[in-house]
């Protein structure tokens, strides 16, 4: 008899648990929702995240806000929203640099993102453009390994952030190439790439956003993208396979996460509305004049694709033996 109640006390949970669930995704969103940007203004992650709140807003019928907090690359704000109420009511917009920290960073991240998050979505991602000054004399990558082979002592190689897709695709290529230019470490992309402009630095790879505005203006030359397909605004500049250094297929994103625990209908309901948004022509349109492609994958497929993501950073920080600091 008091098994009998005890089973009839766990299924009147797991229905109340149901029905509130499917209550709570009926109401969604009931206020305002708040797009965590975790890193300063002006930047592509804040850029991106104001962009997609203004079309989530029209999509949700409800105001989606974008709120900056930055610090300690990125993690401040992840571990803000990893720590928020799991209703759907703060989300996370952040570059994959979050799968990079841990592997690079001594201080031991304040969150897992397997475990203290749900994945949402991938919202874009972006290829890196290998920049050298027009002055170098320099016209393709085979030039340039060429050059660091037979001026060692020359060159170098800008990084935008300890850590960041631009700096494991330099020690990537230091590795594929067989050459050993040195990094300079930059507090962000600004600084380095005025510095390649200025002659200080012989190269950088950073993302299109950023560097088309100096190729597209003749002050760099763009002489080869990463990933597995060119770039639709550099549709004449190589990637690094193609030009003869392959598996740099590395490559900025942009995804969104929500608190571990949110109610499934509420994440399958927040799916749905990147995946409009994403599929819009507009969006698109805006997309594409940032150098980026829109996020295919959400939900479960997202995580994985996150997961895969980390194995290949992972890699990639054993093979160029990166100490962390």
């Amino acid at each position: 008899m008091m098994v009998t109640s005890k089973l009839a006390a766990k299924a009147a949970a797991a229905i109340l648990t149901i029905v509130s669930a499917s209550a709570m995704a009926q109401t969604f969103p009931s206020k305002p929702i708040r797009i965590v940007a975790p890193y300063v203004p002006g930047g592509t992650v804040d850029v991106l995240s104001r962009a997609l709140a203004v079309q989530l807003t029209e999509e949700f019928g409800q105001q989606v806000v974008v709120e900056n907090r930055a610090g300690a690359s990125g993690n401040i704000g992840a571990e803000y929203v990893a720590s928020s109420e799991p209703d759907g009511h703060v989300l996370l917009v952040t570059a994959s640099t979050v799968i990079v920290n841990p592997l690079v960073m001594k201080e031991k991240q304040p969150f897992d993102l397997q475990k203290d998050f749900t994945p949402i979505g991938m919202v874009a991602s972006t290829p890196l453009v290998f920049v050298v000054s027009p002055q170098s004399g320099i016209n393709t990558v085979d030039d340039f390994i060429k050059h660091a082979k037979a001026h060692p002592d020359k060159v170098n190689f800008g990084v935008g952030g300890f850590g960041s897709g631009g700096h494991l695709a330099m020690e990537t290529f230091n590795v594929r190439a067989g050459t050993a230019i040195p990094m300079v470490i930059y507090k962000g992309s600004a600084p380095a790439l005025a510095d390649i402009v200025g002659g200080q630095l012989s190269a950088i790879m950073d993302p299109v956003l950023t560097t088309l505005p100096f190729v597209n203006t003749g002050r760099l030359k763009a002489i080869a993208v990463t990933g597995e397909r060119r770039s639709a605004l550099l549709p004449s500049v190589p990637t690094l396979g193609e030009a003869g250094v392959p598996d740099m297929d590395f490559v900025s994103w942009y995804g969104m996460w929500g608190p571990a625990g949110m109610p499934e209908a509420v994440s399958s309901r927040i799916q749905a509305a990147l995946t409009k948004v994403l599929g819009s022509s507009q969006f698109k349109a805006w997309l594409d004049k940032q150098g980026m492609v829109a996020g295919t994958v959400t939900g479960k497929q997202f995580g994985e694709y996150v997961q895969k993501e980390s194995r290949k950073y992972a890699q990639a920080v054993e093979q160029a033996k990166i100490e962390k600091k």
